[in-house]
């Protein structure tokens, strides 16, 4: 049995070698087709922004009657109008001209300085006073300040997201090249599983290892296949990994990897590829597998093997193979899920010797000088069936292997669910 860490060491390796025996597969898909994709070229911008010298503010573009400064008294003579959409059409201003100007319209290239309308006066049609002295070239966006044409501005392996589009949006970008999307396929293993709506038999149950796996992933962008539940006999088993290993990237399996009589898929994996690793010191979740498939064409598809109870599966899905799964989306690391410092609201008790990730609620409640703090409270019942308690659950407390008590007040690592990360 090897710790929690080193199996997070040992998966990084093994999906480490993988992405190195990839090719590259891209394809081209429009910009909010791409959103959560990661590119698989740099872009780089078509266009200066601004495309030409706008104005900051509403007011009077002016060619200043003096090289220095423009001083209050000034008068200058009203000629036109520049707005976005319309900029000025007349002839060049002369020193001592100025055009009605608004926030984003061009600035005419004669113009060199533009006044806020809050600090002139208009005297008449024609006449507009400068209130306030204002430097030469002020309230003026220049041509190309933001962003130069021909510079990078989204890099290969980044990852799309909805901030990003307005800058691809405002270059004309309408596609993108991206990374083919990581195929994943999975199945469960057991005679007692019966579909939703099925007639439930002495000793059968409803499967809910699949659902769960296809609610946790679909969040993300990836290529899913729900092969079902698969006879339990080796020869099922067998024919179904290999279907799997040969359409998908990643084939996931819950259920058959223990050591019962009738636990078939450990022993199928290992005929057909590599299992680097079995058993893990975490709780939920001891018996964990993973490893390699192979495939006719000489390569290999990745394994990952769930324990077939509903909670220890989902508990192995989240705090070990998900983090793993984004590194294999995004080729550059592994994102860990989000863990924050919380205070522990009630005393707790447990038999140490396995890394335990508890299911909790974690809140924000105010501490006694009214500042709002985290707050954390375990379930009472944390046996690996009880699903009620895991649905009720936004988190996980992270227990260490040798501790078995905490007291109240204590601070304790907590493991937020991907999906409550904006609590």
């Amino acid at each position: 049995m090897i710790s929690f860490s080193q199996a997070q060491e040992n998966l990084k390796a093994l999906f480490a070698s993988w992405l190195n025996e990839q090719t590259v597969q891209t394809e081209r898909v429009n910009l909010q087709q791409a959103l959560g994709r990661y590119l698989a070229s740099p872009v780089f911008a078509s266009l200066d922004l601004p495309r030409d010298n706008v104005s900051a503010m509403d007011g009077y573009a002016l060619s200043a009657l003096r090289p220095d400064a423009v001083t209050a008294g000034e008068e200058y003579t009203l000629i036109g109008e520049s707005r976005a959409g319309e900029p000025y059409a007349g002839i060049a201003l002369k020193a001592g001209e100025c055009v009605r100007i608004f926030t984003g319209a061009v600035v005419p290239k004669s113009a060199n300085t533009v006044v806020i309308q809050e600090d002139v006066s208009v005297s008449s049609g024609q006449a507009v006073v400068i209130n306030e002295a204002v430097r030469i070239g002020a309230n003026i966006r220049r041509q190309g300040e933001e962003i130069a044409a021909g510079i990078e501005i989204a890099s290969a392996g980044q990852q799309m997201t909805p901030n990003m589009v307005p800058l691809l949006a405002s270059q004309g970008v309408g596609e993108l090249e991206v990374v083919r999307m990581l195929r994943v396929a999975f199945l469960a293993t057991g005679d007692e599983l019966k579909a939703p709506g099925a007639t439930l038999g002495t000793g059968d149950i409803y499967e809910s290892n699949l659902a769960s796996i296809q609610a946790v992933l679909g969040s993300y962008r990836l290529e899913l296949q729900n092969l079902g539940v698969v006879e339990d006999t080796p020869a099922a088993i067998s024919a179904c990994l290999a279907r799997a290993a040969e359409s998908a990237d990643v084939v996931i399996s819950s259920g058959g990897v223990s050591v019962g009589d009738y636990d078939f898929v450990r022993q199928c994996v290992e005929s057909m590829g590599v299992l680097t690793d079995y058993k893990v010191a975490m709780k939920p979740g001891k018996p964990v597998c993973f490893g390699h498939i192979n495939r006719a064409d000489d390569g290999r598809a990745l394994f990952l093997g769930l324990p077939g109870n509903a909670v220890s599966s989902f508990v192995v899905l989240t705090e070990l193979y998900l983090p793993a799964l984004r590194y294999l989306m995004n080729g550059r690391n592994v994102t860990p899920n989000q863990q924050i410092t919380a205070t522990l609201k009630e005393d707790l008790k447990r038999r140490a010797g396995r890394l335990e990730f508890q299911r909790g609620v974690l809140s924000r409640e105010p501490n006694e000088s009214g500042l709002l703090v985290w707050r954390v409270s375990a379930f009472g019942g944390q046996d690996s069936h009880r699903v009620l308690g895991l649905a009720r659950a936004n988190c996980t407390i992270q227990i260490p292997a040798e501790v078995a008590e905490i007291p109240a007040g204590t601070e304790v690592t907590v493991s937020v669910f991907p999906w409550f990360e904006s609590l």
